[in-house]
């Protein structure tokens, strides 16, 4: 007689999806949209989002996330380039990864699985941030020259997250 196996715990809780509507409606309070059609569009996204990807978890596609990165995008087009915008557009986009990396239709902890990627994004967050903060000149231009850093930061976690496993370091055992 075979033991029953334990049911699986699946991901698409709901703390990643309050986290990244938080982030989401302080971005549209930050923004340039009046007091409450940016928090309301940061939250309209979210929980549209939400709601499709665990009403249909079998079925898999980008589809569910379309209502969340509009409101994303939206909120981010509008928002004001100052420091604090930019820094919650950054912790909403990592927010976003989080969020997303706890599919539904995978085990949960899917955070805890993405941490090492999204480390490496939130690293190219955190030194935009501190380049928009360190460097004088124009908004833009240092704008630029963060956001170019962080996409960088971001090709490289790519690149290093398809390495093979044979081209690591030996370990000292070895």
């Amino acid at each position: 007689m075979s033991a029953a196996r334990p049911p699986v715990d699946h991901g698409g809780g709901w703390a990643t999806a309050a986290i990244f509507g938080f982030s989401a409606c302080v971005l549209g309070l930050l923004g340039g949209l009046p007091i409450g059609v940016g928090p309301a569009i940061g939250a309209a996204g979210v929980i549209a989002s939400t709601v499709w990807r665990a009403d249909r978890p079998r079925r898999r596609g980008a589809l569910p996330l379309a209502p969340a990165l509009v409101a994303v995008l939206v909120l981010s087009v509008t928002a004001a380039p100052a420091p604090s915008t930019l820094l919650f557009a950054g912790l909403t986009g990592l927010s976003f990864l989080l969020w997303v990396a706890d599919d539904p239709t995978r085990p949960s902890a899917g955070g805890r699985r993405a941490m090492p990627t999204i480390a490496v994004v939130a690293l190219g967050v955190a030194l935009a941030w501190s380049i928009t903060l360190a460097l004088p000149g124009r908004t833009s231009d240092v704008a630029l020259a963060g956001a170019l850093l962080a996409v960088a930061l971001v090709v490289l976690a790519l690149l290093l997250a398809r390495l093979p496993a044979s081209a690591t370091l030996p370990s000292r055992n070895a």
